[in-house]
């Protein structure tokens, strides 16, 4: 990582209508407040959407919700009008790893096996488990520590009932399938390195997202956050994506490397008013970041061997067997992460956008990537005006991760606040801060919204009460319409 790279200069736009009441945004690109000025009449805004491989959870609420309140305010107050893209990520190496787990998990629950033989095959699982264990981070450890323990609980009582002369074998089948369901994450990720490379059917990686999709779709109705202008799926995108790619090749940014294709950091970062990382230039090199930015099935030795340098992130991912592909002039594939969002947001919106948003953990290297990607196609030094970012939600102090399976869906929150609770919630922080979601922060909203709704209540019962009023404007009404015009 470098800790010498600065933020490089921004272009403030050109002033096209002069208001009378300005709006500033907290720009990432700056790191400061800047006036908003849009390109044209309409503001373009590209919003990274869900990968749908999961439930939704809280922090795609936060995320969702606070950009949600920022585009009513521009729209319903400052008058902006507003062209809105969101787009759903359901080509991504997650989703290709879960529906592989999920179908391989599956298929073992539903074959007959003795009580030796899944305590065999949990063995096996465990030593792979074991390297994941050594490899990993502080949280991520702590994880994989909690499933072993439950695993080996449950090992524990299969192991004590075999030895058990008096068992009957009921008893014996039983435990065995209860260590199947406590072993279920440690034995997927054991079935899909063993045969993840076997499953051929194509429709398992449209099936899962979709699935998602629909529950993301519904969970954003329940919240009461309003559906995009366009929705841009990435396997609807494919042939736009090869065409961005091959652009990116023919401006001499990026290269062909066994069916792959890579973009070429060091080439890029060196050519006249360009720059690599704009969002986050101290991260430039950061290796975990750029790894988990590749994607689990994509940072092996094979693929990281077919790089000029280990800073070149895909934009083009030769298929592996077990992996969904599409033909491409590089033979059969699928797009990488990052290409995704630049060329479907260049297909809908050009080669400018105002506004691009997403979640704080998106900076780097996706957003950066993009950046540098979309400007290399373009070639241009700004594709992005301003970039919003929303900060990190905690539960109860700890960070949340879906990775780290400690998330709270959309759904149970519902289950337990009101969507206008959540809504107040979220108001009462800064949208681009840490937030904590604990029972004192909901208690706080709750207060907050029962107060709001008891003086707006007051309010009407004075109004119906003191019935007309005079239509002269004094003194005191001249006082009170300067003051709400100060305020606004």
């Amino acid at each position: 990582m470098s800790a010498t790279r600065q933020t490089p200069p921004w272009q403030a736009p050109k002033l096209i209508e002069d208001k009378k009441w300005k709006l500033h945004l907290y720009n990432s690109m700056t790191r400061r407040k800047e006036e908003f000025i849009p390109a044209k009449r309409v503001v373009s805004w590209y919003s990274c959407g869900p990968t749908v491989y999961d439930h939704a959870h809280m922090g795609h609420a936060r995320s969702y919700i606070s950009f949600d309140i920022l585009r009513r305010v521009m729209q319903d107050y400052f008058n902006y009008p507003i062209f809105f893209v969101q787009n759903v990520t359901d080509i991504d190496d997650k989703i290709i790893k879960r529906a592989r787990i999920n179908y391989l998990y599956g298929e073992y629950k539903k074959e007959q096996r003795s009580p030796d033989t899944i305590a065999g095959d949990v063995i096996e699982a465990l030593k792979l488990h074991q390297i994941r264990l050594a490899a990993s981070d502080p949280d991520k450890h702590r994880m994989l520590m909690d499933q072993l323990n439950k695993v080996n609980i449950f090992a524990s009582a299969l192991q004590s009932i075999r030895q058990n002369s008096s068992s009957t074998p009921e008893q014996l089948q039983d435990a065995a399938l209860e260590l199947v369901v406590a072993a279920e994450p440690v034995l997927g990720e054991w079935l899909d390195k063993e045969k993840g490379s076997t499953v051929t059917d194509n429709s398992l990686f449209l099936n899962l997202p979709r699935h998602f999709e629909k529950e993301y779709n519904q969970d954003m109705e329940k919240l009461n956050v309003l559906p995009p202008d366009v929705v841009t799926r990435v396997s609807e995108y494919v042939p736009e994506i090869i065409a961005f790619v091959e652009k990116i090749i023919e401006n001499g940014f990026a290269y062909a490397s066994n069916g792959s294709v890579y973009f070429d950091v060091a080439k890029f970062d060196a050519e006249p008013n360009q720059y690599y990382a704009k969002l986050v230039p101290e991260a430039y090199g950061n290796q975990a970041a750029l790894q988990e930015g590749e994607g689990d099935l994509s940072v092996g030795a094979d693929r990281l061997s077919e790089k000029r340098s280990p800073n070149d992130f895909a934009l083009w991912k030769n298929s592996k067997p077990g992996e969904p592909a599409w033909p491409s002039p590089w033979g059969n594939g699928r797009p990488g992460w990052h290409i995704e969002c630049s060329a479907m947001a260049g297909e809908v919106l050009g080669s400018q956008v105002d506004i691009h948003s997403g979640g704080v953990d998106l900076k780097f290297p996706h957003h950066d990537n993009e950046l540098a990607q979309s400007e290399a196609h373009y070639k241009c030094s700004q594709w992005i005006t301003y970039f919003l970012h929303t900060g990190h939600l905690h539960i109860d102090g700890c960070k949340m991760s879906k990775s780290l399976k400690n998330f709270i869906t959309i759904g149970d929150a519902l289950k337990q606040h009101s969507a206008s609770q959540l809504r107040v919630a979220f108001l009462l922080h800064h949208w681009k801060d840490t937030l904590d979601y604990s029972s004192n922060t909901m208690e706080g909203a709750r207060q907050y919204l029962k107060m709001v709704t008891e003086f707006m209540l007051s309010s009407k019962d004075v109004i119906r009460r003191c019935g007309p009023s005079s239509t002269i404007w004094q003194a005191p009404e001249k006082t009170l319409n300067a003051a709400y015009d100060r305020t606004r």
